[in-house]
Formats: C-alpha cells, structure tokens, sequence
C-alpha cells in the first residue's frame, strides 16, 4: 500500500512549462479562441479578442503613467460584471500586481487593504465611490479611476442599466470627482501608444489575495505567476474529462475577486476557451434562474448556500437540464443531502473540493468518473497531502484525524509583509499548514473533519472573529466580547456574539448597526447574548 504522499502524486502526471507565465497564456488565446464569446453579462458579450484589445489598452495605459512602474500593487473593487476580466488581464500585461477587494467593504476595511498592500492605483467600481474621500483622508493613492458597472454596454442600455442603479435601487451614492479617471478616459488614452511586453518570470507576483490568518490578522497571499498557471492547469486537467475547448458555457455566480472563481472563470478559460456567464447579484435568486433559463449551461460554480436557494424555488425545476453537465463546488463544505437533491433535480453532479486561498486556490478534488460525497476527491496533479499530529509527526494511518499539510507548485510564495507568519505557516521544505483536521481512506480520497485555526466559514466566506471582536471593542458599552461560529442548516455556519456589557439597556439592535460601520454584511453577528462573564468553554 502506497504512502498517502506517493499516492497523492498518484492523482496526475500533467505536466506543463513551468517558466510560462499568465501573460504567455493570455497570448495565446488570440489565435485559439479569438472569435469565440468569453463573457456576457446582461444580454451583453464580449469575445475574446475584444477582451483582450480592451485589456492592452488597459496595459498601456498602466505602462505609461509616470507615477508607475512594473511590480506596483492595482486594486480591482468590482463585482461579476465585463469589466473585471478586462481589467485584471490588463493589469497582468501592464507587468503589475492585481490586488482584488470585495465591492462590500466598508471604509475602514477598503483603507486597510489599499494601505497594507501599498496600492498604486485603484480601479473603483462606482457603487463603491462613495468611499473615495473618506479613504483620501489616510491614503495617498496616485491614481484612481471609477469604474461605471455597465461602462462595456452599449448606448442606450448602459444608460438605462446605470439610470437604474442610481436612481432606483441607490446603489451609487453621490461622491466627488476630484483627481478621479474615468475608465473611459483610460481606455482612451491606452489607444495611442503599443504595447510593449513586460520582462516578467514565472517566479514573478501576479497577485495578492487578502485573507485572514487564524488570528484574524488581514494578510495578502502571494500569489505568484508560476502558483497561478499551475492551479490553472491543474484544475483544467482534472475537468478535462467530457469537456469540450470552446463549447462550455459556465454559470460565474460566485464573485471573482474570490481566487476560486477566479481561477475557474478568468484563469481556466484561457485554456478551455468556455463563455462565462456574470452574474452581478447571485443574492437574488429569481434572476439567477432566468439567467439559466437564458443559457444552453453547461457547468456552474457554487457553494452550498447557492445550491440550496437555488433548489427552493420551483421556478428552478423549469430549468432545461439537457446541456448540463457538472456543478462545481467550493468556499464551505458541501452538504450530501444538497448535493444528491440537485443530482436528482438537474442530473448531474457537484464535484466538492478543497482549496484556500493560500494554495491559489485548489489542492484536491473529486473526479467526474469517481465523484464520492463527503469527501474533497483526491489530490490535484504534481499535489502532496499528508496528515500529521499535535508534535508535526506524520500520520500513515487510514481513517485517523490530523492536521492536513499540502505542498505542491501551488503554494504560495508567502504573506505579504509578514515573514514570520509565513514561516508559522510554511516549513522548510515547502510544506504549507492548512489549519484543517483532515483523513484519508484506502482510496486516498481525502475528508474534512473539523478545523484547527479559528474561523467562521459563513457561506463560503471565511470570517475571522478576532476582527469582529476588534470593532466590537471600540464600543463604549462594552467590556468584553467573544465572538464564536455555530452550525447553521444552509449558510453553513452563522456568527455569535457574547457580550459583557458596561451599563444596562445594552440592545442587539444598537450592537448590530454599530459594526454595521465597519463590517460587511457577512461579517455581521447574527445572535448577540449578554452575560455576566464570557463562557470558558468556547
């Protein structure tokens, strides 16, 4: 019987150039797949060619500001819509850095992470520009240019879309224009010089992915160009099975400034050549069906939450089926129930994985041939997974519980910033910590059964409740908290705060629109509990 790392190599032999990097992929799209639709989003579509004309004029435009050079860090704060595939291949051929943030944030968690990834341009979407100013006041970012959600539409629909957010949903709040680029101006302006090809090495960083380490500390993954392309290939390849190049049509519900969706819908597509499908709000489920509806689907991306809304609606049983092929899972486990009912529902199955944002982001994964429920499959190729216990000795035995290690082409080159949680984290020999308690069986197909580190995974995103106690903190009223995870049905776990209170009259209510100031809605408790003195036991 092999050793679980012999057999975890056992997955896959793929091999790929391992001195390409993203650009040389982006290069060669054009003559693979040039004519073919890449994105659509909104009855609008865009082929790959006409991404890839609109992202070198995105590069240009970087490569020629003089307050620029390569290796400089560019946010991208935008959700599912046709301009973040443009932006974040531009970024790549300008030779810089994309630093993703959730369209979400508030001020205080936008200000972090432009301040601690040291942004030199922020590409602001303009639901989100409301926050300029107020981030201004403690950051210098050379150059910002606010990003109009439909700027890729054509007259007169991207009027209508835009008079529509505005006006009637509030979504874009009133925000001053001064020292702001329009994104058309960027385009404009990258229209009058070539491109040059950036000197770039495979080694290079491509991007920093921000999440937070098991002590809530808000730390960018280095994501290197070489840890990228291998995610990309590896995941390609074991989705290959059944795949046609050019003839998938992807559901991208989830959103892409996520490294998941953006490896299965920015990175993967370079080789596959599949239409993505945007969906800007997959909170509202009737659209999300229309969406399906629309398309002859073959694939879509979720997380369990997803599958599980999606299933309730009856509307989702008059779905055409015929095309599909395959869902695929991440960002929270995945509930065997969920996943059998959709099977039962569409016909096909949810392949579940397991991936962190470290690991740019898949380590293993079930196969089409071979899909087991429960468990994240097996190792990804050229992949190594190993368990070991509470002194990091290696554990050879089936079905026993230890912490999961993984190494392999796509881990992370380190945390930006922070080279001794990137020591904590990753051992000498290029063993990467994951924090989850995991098991194999006979088989080597791989189970999660609990977690090390402390974090609450709240519909796939990954909350961190040192954070969440933080802001809890700077309120007057409050003398102690403790934040905790507990089990949830759907959302697969929910957040709970206990309170020691300062004063009496202390209300949930008051507690809840106090973080709402400095906290995401999913970061939001949703049960706060006022004792006396916090509980030892959590």
């Amino acid at each position: 019987m092999p050793s679980p790392t012999d057999s975890a190599l056992a997955a896959g032999t793929h091999t790929w150039d391992k001195d390409k990097t993203l650009i040389d992929y982006i290069e060669d799209v054009r003559s693979r797949f040039a004519d073919l639709p890449a994105y659509s989003q909104h009855g609008q579509t865009i082929t790959y060619d006409q991404m890839l004309k609109l992202s070198r004029k995105v590069a240009v435009y970087l490569q020629n500001h003089k307050a620029l050079k390569p290796g400089d860090r560019v946010a991208v704060q935008l959700p599912n819509t046709l301009l973040y595939p443009v932006l974040a291949w531009g970024i790549l051929q300008a030779g810089m850095v994309i630093v993703n943030l959730n369209p979400q944030y508030t001020i205080r968690e936008t200000e972090r992470q432009l301040k601690d990834a040291d942004v030199r341009v922020w590409f602001c979407a303009d639901i989100c520009a409301h926050l300029i100013e107020d981030v201004r006041i403690h950051l210098n970012c050379p150059l910002v240019v606010v990003c109009k959600l439909f700027e890729l539409h054509p007259w007169p629909h991207r009027n209508v879309y835009q008079f529509v957010l505005r006006y009637k949903r509030k979504a874009i709040k009133p925000f001053a224009k001064h020292k702001i680029v329009s994104f058309r101006k960027v385009l404009r302006d990258g229209s009058s010089r070539p491109w040059v090809k950036p000197d770039l090495k495979a080694s290079d960083l491509a991007m920093l992915q921000y999440t937070g380490g098991s002590s809530g500390v808000h730390m960018g993954a280095m994501l290197t160009h070489s840890n990228l392309v291998a995610n990309m290939e590896q995941v390609n390849h074991f989705l290959s099975d059944g795949v046609q190049p050019g003839k998938e049509i992807l559901i991208a519900p989830l959103p892409i400034y996520h490294i998941f969706s953006f490896t299965v819908h920015c990175a993967v597509s370079l080789l596959s050549g599949s239409h993505n499908i945007l969906i800007l709000d997959a909170g509202n489920i009737p659209s999300v069906i229309a969406e399906l509806k629309r398309w002859k689907w073959t694939c879509i991306t979720g997380v369990n939450t997803l599958f599980f809304a999606l299933m309730r609606l009856p509307s989702f049983k008059e779905v055409d089926f015929r095309s599909f092929k395959f869902a695929i899972a991440g960002g929270m486990k995945l509930d065997p129930l969920v996943a059998r009912k959709w099977e039962e529902i569409t016909g096909g199955p949810i392949l579940e994985g397991f991936g962190m944002t470290e690991l740019s982001p898949v380590a293993s994964w079930n196969p089409r041939h071979d899909n087991r429920l429960g468990t994240i499959g097996q190792a990804m190729p050229q992949t190594e997974m190993r368990i070991t216990d509470a002194l990091d000795n290696v554990i050879h035995s089936r079905d026993t519980g230890g912490e999961l290690w993984v190494r392999g082409p796509q881990v992370m080159k380190g945390y930006w910033g922070h080279p001794e949680q990137t020591e904590r984290h990753i051992d000498k020999d290029g063993w990467m910590r994951t924090g989850d308690i995991a098991s194999f069986d006979n088989d080597n197909y791989w189970k999660i059964i609990g977690r090390k580190k402390r974090m609450i995974l709240v519909s796939g995103f990954n909350v961190y409740p040192q954070e969440i106690e933080n802001v809890l903190a700077k309120h007057p009223d409050i003398r102690e908290s403790l934040v905790v995870g507990r089990i949830h049905p759907v959302n697969g776990e929910a957040i709970k705060a206990y309170i020691v209170p300062n004063k009496h009259g202390l209300t949930a209510a008051e507690l809840r629109e106090f973080c709402k100031k400095e906290l995401t809605s999913y970061k939001l408790p949703k049960q706060f509990e006022f004792v006396e003195r916090l509980p030892e036991n959590e």
